[in-house]
């Protein structure tokens, strides 16, 4: 059974984004009070796995602990602020 990865497709605003087209190693929704943290990497094999889309779903679309309600009153939700790819990781034959 595969595993999956995140990738970043683009900042979902439109703005240059400098992880476009990495995979997300990790992200803590919760750092920088709220605002969140990834790291990203241009190896598959070093990025951060889900056991099926629907995990890495919910990872994305996870709302922060600390500051759960944005200014405008919707929920705070990180890592939405990327636009993604869920993808399964290959395995090396």
């Amino acid at each position: 059974m595969p595993k999956y990865v995140i990738t970043a497709l683009g900042f979902a605003n439109g703005t240059h984004c400098p992880h476009a087209g990495m995979y997300l190693r990790s992200f803590d929704h919760d750092a920088i009070g709220g605002i969140g943290h990834g790291v990203f990497t241009r190896h598959a094999n070093r990025a951060q796995t889900f056991k099926d889309q629907r995990e890495a779903l919910a990872f994305w679309h996870r709302q922060s602990k600390v500051r759960p309600w944005r200014a405008d009153g919707k929920p705070n939700k990180p890592l939405t602020a990327l636009t993604v790819s869920i993808e399964p990781l290959e395995e090396p034959a």
